[in-house]
């Protein structure tokens, strides 16, 4: 389904004048020195605006919203650093029940989804020669970098089955050993050990899960470059302010044409990065050979125009874009993460680089690269 201009607008309204009011860069600050790592009422107001229901169909209570509407989300999340597993729970967790899971999961968990009561994360890479193996029921192995694990109620892992098939499934936090950490922009992230944990398998036996997991990543990075684009947007916004107000020699350093030349290559950066989320956005509904050139050409221009600017902001911020009590260090923490999570830059664009060389060949569509 497309979502509506409208409904569209009214989204991104009502995200921005909430995390305005109730998510300011103090505010953040506490958030981050509480034990969980997130706001446990900005979760409840989050349920209570309909956001962690995007998702879900219209007769189960959501707006069964594109990935456009999902994007407007994620753009407060990058322009404000919000902690809460938006990504990990709302996009891709949410996502994989809705696309894998059985009409009784299904039944079972995405009301508690939508109303807050139940986090989930997702769990795909596998540690070096613990690959995970789920059969009768159990889970061995181990993942590592877990995006929100250490919050999550429920972790919906990928493990090969006795078959050799990979497959899904559902695990309680109770059921695993976690070793939770803080990432370098303060959200948290766990590493994840399964010793023959009872596991619940998602949707039908013998129901292949590769495709249902390569869309959920290709949705994780057009979700990322939507947050990328909040960052660089604030960026553009807290520096060029800076630039006015500083002065030196009598008058204020944005005087100086060489900033000047700078912010106006932030403000592009901006503008292409907004560009090519959009298109992104689009290619999640086309074949797939298409879906994953368009996906990770974007991925891997926004992930290097994002630490562009960051780079710059805090260049131009002098010493202070460094430090702890500036805004500008902590967007540009955001940026490395963002940059690094769910296939870096370099696996995009290798990725990107086979499909454009390939796209000539007969049988294949002919594909402009970007």
């Amino acid at each position: 389904m497309n979502t509506d201009h409208d409904t569209i607008s009214m989204l991104r309204d009502a995200a921005q004048r909430y995390t305005a009011d109730h998510y300011d860069f103090l505010e953040r600050a506490q958030v981050l020195g509480q034990g969980p790592g997130f706001s446990a009422r900005a979760w409840r107001d989050y349920a209570d605006f309909g956001w962690l229901a995007l998702r879900l169909p219209e007769d189960e209570g959501g707006i069964d919203a594109d990935a456009a509407a999902i994007g407007v989300l994620m753009e407060s999340a990058g322009s404000r650093l919000l902690l809460e597993p938006l990504l990990a729970s709302a996009v891709l967790g949410t996502g994989l029940l809705l696309r894998q899971g059985s009409a009784a999961q299904r039944q079972a968990w995405l009301p508690r989804l939508a109303d807050g009561s139940v986090k989930l994360a997702f769990a795909h890479e596998d540690d070096a020669g613990a690959a995970c193996v789920w059969r009768d029921g159990r889970l061995t192995g181990a993942k590592i970098g877990v995006l929100h694990g250490d919050i999550a109620d429920r972790v919906i892992v990928s493990a090969r089955n006795q078959e050799g098939d990979t497959v899904l499934c559902m695990v309680a936090a109770g059921d695993l050993v976690c070793g939770g950490y803080r990432l370098v922009d303060g959200r948290g992230a766990a590493r994840l050990r399964f010793e023959g944990s009872r596991a619940e398998l998602l949707g039908e036996a013998g129901r292949p899960a590769q495709d249902a997991i390569a869309l959920a990543l290709d949705e994780a990075a057009v979700a990322l470059c939507a947050e990328a684009y909040g960052v660089i947007s604030s960026l553009v916004t807290i520096t060029c302010g800076y630039l006015k107000i500083r002065k030196q020699f009598g008058k204020p350093i944005g005087t100086n044409q060489v900033l000047q030349h700078r912010m106006v290559d932030m403000y592009l950066l901006q503008e292409e990065t907004r560009a090519l989320a959009s298109a992104a956005q689009e290619a999640l509904v086309l074949p797939l050979a298409e879906r994953e050139r368009v996906v990770s050409g974007a991925r891997a221009y926004i992930g290097a125009a994002v630490r562009r600017a960051a780079n710059d902001a805090v260049q131009m911020h002098g010493g202070l874009g460094i430090t702890e009590e500036l805004d500008v260090s902590h967007y540009f923490r955001r940026a490395m993460t963002i940059d690094s999570l769910f296939g870096g830059r370099d696996q995009h664009m290798e990725r990107f680089t086979e499909h454009a060389l390939t796209a000539g060949q007969p049988g294949e569509r002919q594909c402009v690269p970007m």
